[in-house]
């Protein structure tokens, strides 16, 4: 083996391998770089999979497809992916490779993890039929100096897996999710539709009072209408009402009235003879319709004539079918506004709005914050315990949120998976433009004024706005802290910031 790293070599390699996203090319010359460098019987790479499962992708250089499989743990790759340490064996009969496949003609063995800012994406092992070659501490320091070498396309094939990854969680979801479809029929209608608990939380007094109203009217039985922004959980709350109520055994089904067209909604919510309905397959439970606005003038005849009489009429049939369904709407639009405009039937909204209750925005309940990203980046984290510092949720408290409680998931899932460190702090989130409520004026004369007292008041106000804070403040306006201490000294407020 060669006693140092060759720096050109190892520089060529870095940019061929910042060159490629495919995980078994990456590895494969990565493998062939170890096996001139160790000149051994064979150098293998084990991905790792998120699972705890490993597979081997490449071998002195070649791609491998469908290589050896290690389920969770098994293999010598195996336990160093659980251990997160390297390991070497100069023994054929060292029982931890009991579980390893090699060839008998394998006398020792190096085992090396290939780790990404904390995250371990595969295995190096390096195998020898020497029986006179004996692994040591020293093989693994040249291993791990070569992939400190390799930071940057080591990080950028761990990003690349990772998406890889989700990608194929998502077409596994959709898959089953197309599979669901294509089988629902009449019989789904119980409790193979029923929910199961539904977790939402906070602590801010505008979360709990929606809570302890959510609680009240689940105990009831009529129809509940749910207003609020996009994002800040309408339809989690509706599927909370009716996990918690006398229905919560049987169907909650969701019908998306802006997702379809008109026939396709009609369809939808009243079915045919041949194919069941929405409100025919949740009988006895709960139906939310999501963004009832948007439903048809037609829709909305038959949706009253249904609630007003408790039958339901299929589109194809004159035949009246008994349905006891509860009705839960969720909107982000003002629909009694709408009902004043004619857009909306009126009736309906009276038969729809018998309790009302409007979700609040996440700048309305800025207490959550802190509760809600730590849920969300554990989640996302296989509940590794991770936390946000002070500073970071103060950054996050500062944005306006206008995507509410969606945004703010879609960010941390986003942080859990470039972060590893176990605290988050400012640095780690991306930049947020903090918010920063313009107040209208209403002025009745015009007077005159420099632009050096337009400059003056604009900067008095954001100090104030976000409370004194120079660095936020300066960071607002789009200038240097020195420059804005500078200009408050100007109008004799403080001392000049000295470099």
């Amino acid at each position: 083996m060669k006693s140092a790293l060759d720096v050109s070599k190892v520089s060529t390699l870095e940019t061929e391998l910042l060159q490629n996203l495919d995980e078994r090319v990456f590895f494969g010359k990565l493998s062939i770089f170890l096996q001139d460098l160790f000149n051994e019987y064979k150098v293998q790479v084990f991905e790792a999979y998120p699972d705890g499962a490993s597979e081997l992708v490449a071998e002195n250089g070649e791609e491998i497809h469908n290589g050896i499989f290690y389920q969770k743990g098994q293999g010598l790759a195996g336990y160093v992916i659980r251990t997160k340490r390297a390991y070497y064996s100069n023994s054929p009969r060292d029982p931890l490779l009991a579980s390893t496949k090699r060839d008998d003609c394998v006398h020792s063995e190096i085992c090396v993890p290939l780790i990404s800012e904390g995250a371990i994406i595969g295995t190096v092992n390096i195998q020898s039929k020497d029986e006179d070659r004996k692994f040591s501490e020293d093989d693994i320091t040249v291993v791990n100096e070569l992939t400190e070498k390799l930071k940057s396309p080591l990080n950028n094939i761990r990003l690349y897996l990772i998406a890889k990854n989700l990608n194929r969680e998502l077409e596994l979801k959709i898959k089953e999710k197309e599979e669901e479809l294509l089988h629902r029929g009449p019989s789904v209608n119980k409790t193979s539709q029923s929910l199961g608990k539904i977790e939402m939380v906070g602590t801010s007094h505008a979360f709990l009072e929606i809570v302890n109203i959510a609680k009240k009217v689940a105990k009831e039985d009529f129809p509940v209408h749910i207003s609020g922004e996009a994002g800040t959980g309408k339809k989690m709350l509706a599927k909370k009402i009716h996990s918690i109520s006398e229905r919560k055994e049987s169907s909650c089904l969701t019908v998306h009235c802006a997702s379809i067209d008109e026939k396709q909604l009609e369809l939808e919510l009243f079915g045919s003879t041949q194919r069941p309905g929405a409100i025919q397959r949740a009988n006895g439970g709960t139906l939310i319709l999501n963004g009832v606005e948007h439903m048809t003038e037609a829709s909305q005849r038959k949706l009253l004539r249904f609630l007003v009489s408790g039958e339901l009429y299929n589109i194809d049939s004159s035949a009246p079918l008994p349905v006891n369904v509860r009705m839960i709407t969720t909107t982000k639009a003002d629909i009694a506004k709408l009902a004043d405009e004619g857009e909306f039937n009126e009736e309906l909204l009276y038969r729809l709005n018998i309790m009302s209750i409007k979700m609040p925005s996440l700048r309305e309940r800025k207490d959550d914050v802190k509760i809600l990203s730590e849920k969300f980046i554990n989640e996302m984290s296989k509940n590794s315990g991770k936390m946000l510092t002070n500073k970071a949720v103060d950054k996050l408290k500062a944005y306006s949120w206008p995507g509410n409680i969606h945004e703010l998931k879609n960010l941390m899932e986003r942080t859990a998976i470039l972060v590893s460190e176990q605290f988050i702090d400012e640095a780690h989130l991306p930049e947020l433009e903090a918010e920063i409520e313009v107040q209208e004026e209403v002025i009745e004369d015009f007077s005159e004024m420099t632009l050096h007292d337009l400059e003056r008041i604009h900067i008095c106000k954001t100090l104030d706005h976000l409370g004194g804070n120079k660095t936020r403040a300066a960071k607002s306006l789009g200038i240097t802290v020195k420059t804005l201490y500078n200009k408050l000294h100007s109008y004799g407020l403080v001392n000049p910031k000295s470099e």
